[in-house]
């Protein structure tokens, strides 16, 4: 049973992202990857203790992508479940009814970070909306020593935008193994947002603060697969 904290997600709790790439780049085979993937792996990764907390395909950036964020109270924790699942008797079966597809898979190591509190994280989870979301991850790079700048940045932009009612954080890690000073977040919308250009920017001085602090970032649109939790 996964042990509750009244708001943040400890320091040592490890964050694994893992994306795959499908070949060849056709949704038909996409669609049995997905099809596989949530029959065999899902059950597999479950029963083994990986706590999934969301599973995408990629809609902008490199076609033919999955994205999964998945969660482990411990390094621990992580390698136990790893271990156990490569000796899973059923997981090793599935693996001989894989499609003829190819897959490529990277994955990195990660920690939450402080303004990604559980509250926000559970209260996603917790949602069961009319239709999927609209998710958006934005992946910063941070400027040596622009930790704390960049947390207080978007901790506040954060609010804004809860307060809004026209989107969410739903969480937000730091990697640790990968590309270091790589700050990811993601966002939930009720739909796509509208991205027409418009002169200006309210948020310009919050803006110029999380500029000086993670000068560069990335935006790729997810929407949630069928196994995703975050829906």
């Amino acid at each position: 049973m996964r042990v509750r904290h009244s708001r943040q997600v400890t320091a040592m709790t490890v964050v694994v992202e893992a994306v795959h790439a499908v070949k060849p780049l056709t949704n038909t085979v996409f669609d049995r990857w997905v099809e596989w993937y949530g029959n065999e792996m899902i059950p597999a990764m479950t029963r083994n203790g990986f706590d999934l907390l969301g599973a995408f395909k990629r809609s902008s950036g490199p076609a033919g992508e999955d994205l999964l964020i998945s969660r482990f109270e411990s390094m621990t924790d992580y390698e136990r479940a790893g271990a156990s699942l490569r000796k899973d008797p059923g997981f090793l079966k599935s693996l001989a009814s894989v499609g003829s597809w190819s897959v490529r898979e990277s994955s990195k190591l990660a920690v939450f970070v402080p303004y990604a509190t559980e509250q926000r994280l559970e209260r996603a989870l917790a949602e069961r909306p009319a239709s999927p979301r609209q998710y958006m991850q934005a992946v910063l790079h941070l400027r040596l020593g622009g930790q704390p700048a960049a947390y207080e940045a978007i901790g506040r932009l954060a609010d804004i935008v809860d307060g809004s009612g026209q989107g969410q954080l739903v969480t937000a890690y730091e990697t640790t193994v990968g590309q270091r000073g790589e700050l990811t977040d993601l966002w939930a919308f009720p739909r796509v947002p509208d991205l027409s250009y418009r002169p200006g920017d309210p948020l310009a001085e919050l803006m110029v603060t999380l500029r000086e602090a993670a000068p560069e970032e990335s935006m790729c649109f997810l929407n949630p697969l069928p196994y995703s939790r975050l829906q």
